[in-house]
């Protein structure tokens, strides 16, 4: 698997596993799929129930944390892999630090707590960083959290190929780039809903784990390849813009 496609297919693995164990674990909260807190949010206010506060919190804090990631990455300019680099160390940091704040309470038990609250902020804010990433580094915005556009490109892009029979080289290649995405969200559910069945509170381990995985696998692919000025990226020509 090229870099092209490895990236984002990680990038939804780590989503995955990180929304289902925020919802699971933090009393039915998206850390991922953010704009889902509105519908809670909203569905909590029409019903008389007092909304969540790691979900009212989620939405504000999101759009601050990614406000901030495209400053940074501004500043630092047009050097892609560094861009990537520090994007992907951040969310490392915060997803790390919702993995260890876990083994310091029973957040499950008491969502609504000091702590729970923190370890879901921690888990918007990677997210934030990593939808950051998705905007500003590669050449056209992918999404790694909201699946709906992904698996309609590939629902659109499979029925073409069986309906010229393989002759939609357009096809195909939109087929190659949605269902590595749609497959790593899923296989990321799959594994944050078997952690949290597993570990309980533990399990916002497991993405803090695929998250330094990545950053590491990435600074040694960046260590080892030469740099390529003429790769496509979304930095060329826009690295000069602020917020």
């Amino acid at each position: 698997m090229n870099r092209a496609i490895f990236i984002p297919t990680a990038l939804s693995l780590i989503a995955g596993v990180t929304d289902v164990t925020s919802w699971l674990l933090l009393g039915g909260f998206f850390s991922a799929h953010v704009t889902g807190n509105l519908v809670v949010v909203a569905a909590d206010v029409v019903t008389g129930t007092p909304p969540d506060i790691v979900a009212l919190l989620a939405i504000p804090v999101f759009i601050l944390t990614t406000a901030i990631a495209t400053t940074v990455a501004r500043r630092i300019g047009s050097n892609a892999p560094r861009v990537t680099t520090v994007l992907f160390g951040a969310q490392a940091v915060f997803l790390v630090a919702a993995g260890v704040l876990s083994f310091t309470t029973h957040a499950s038990a008491h969502p609504k707590d000091g702590m729970a609250v923190v370890i879901g902020i921690c888990a918007v804010c990677a997210m934030a960083f990593q939808n950051a990433y998705l905007h500003i580094v590669p050449p056209r915005a992918l999404s790694t959290a909201v699946m709906t556009g992904n698996l309609v490109a590939a629902t659109v892009a499979a029925t073409d190929i069986l309906r010229t029979r393989g002759e939609a080289p357009d096809a195909r290649a939109k087929w190659t780039a949605s269902w590595p995405l749609l497959a790593g969200f899923i296989g990321g559910c799959l594994i944050g809903a078997g952690g949290a069945t597993l570990f309980s509170d533990h399990a916002a381990i497991i993405p803090a784990v695929l998250a330094v995985a990545l950053l590491i696998t990435v600074l040694v692919h960046q260590t080892g390849a030469r740099p390529a000025p003429d790769a496509p990226s979304r930095l060329d020509g826009d690295h000069s813009r602020t917020v």
